[in-house]
């Protein structure tokens, strides 16, 4: 075998320093991204449009109304208090922080960006998505007292469900980084928790109708995947 064929064999090595190495995001996945939130926004605000506006009322709205009345009218203090909690999983204050922190260890922890990009890019998508498609559609929040204040009277869907949602990011890391059966279900079960306790709360407080939480929950998975399959997993050179 010549010299001239070892060498064009031979990967090239980067002698760059992690931080300017590991970035994983390049153009054609920016330009994927924004394809995808084009579609993801026209897809739900469609939906929204027509279950809640377009071809309300029906039963999908009615069946939401009544829900609403039934949380509203079996409020008790101890709920209430619960309820609160619940919400703030998911405030939008709480989700940056977490999301900040769990960037900054994961960073640290493997030298390298894939995990904390993956981590923002999804949390970025979701609520992008969902200032747009709440915008668009407009939908009335439901007519019952309310417990909260919000500068948003946009109901559809739910931006606090979709961010809850969008905590599964954390779970497709922890399956990255091990195959512990244990360690994967308790990952699993604390998101499905925070989603349920989040989607609980917003209702319970007359914040949001039961297909406006789905629609969060579906907004938060449909994030989740396309980030996913855009940026994809982490390889072993980071």
């Amino acid at each position: 075998m010549s010299t001239e064929t070892t060498m064009s064999e031979t990967p090239p090595t980067d002698d760059r320093p992690w931080w300017k190495a590991t970035w994983p995001l390049h153009r054609h996945q920016w330009f994927q991204l924004g394809v995808s939130l084009v579609v993801v926004v026209a897809a739900f605000t469609l939906v929204g449009w027509l279950a809640t506006d377009a071809l309300a009322p029906n039963g999908l709205t009615r069946f939401d109304q009544d829900t609403a009345e039934r949380f509203a009218s079996g409020r008790t203090d101890l709920q209430t208090d619960l309820a609160h909690w619940g919400s703030t999983l998911a405030a939008t204050h709480i989700k940056i922080i977490a999301t900040a922190i769990f960037a900054v260890v994961a960073t640290l922890a493997w030298k390298r960006w894939h995990e904390a990009v993956f981590l923002a890019l999804t949390l970025i998508f979701e609520a992008t998505a969902f200032i747009i498609i709440s915008f668009i559609v407009g939908r009335a929040r439901p007519d019952v007292e309310r417990l909260l204040d919000s500068p948003v009277n946009s109901s559809f869907p739910s931006g606090h469900v979709a961010a809850a949602t969008v905590y599964g990011a954390l779970v497709v890391i922890v399956f990255w980084h091990t195959r512990n059966q244990w360690v994967r279900a308790f990952a699993v079960a604390t998101v499905i928790a925070v989603i349920v306790a989040v989607a609980w709360s917003r209702m319970y407080q007359g914040m949001h109708f039961l297909s406006d939480v789905i629609a969060g929950v579906a907004l938060g998975v449909v994030s989740l995947v396309v980030c996913l399959r855009i940026l994809g997993p982490p390889t072993s050179s980071g």
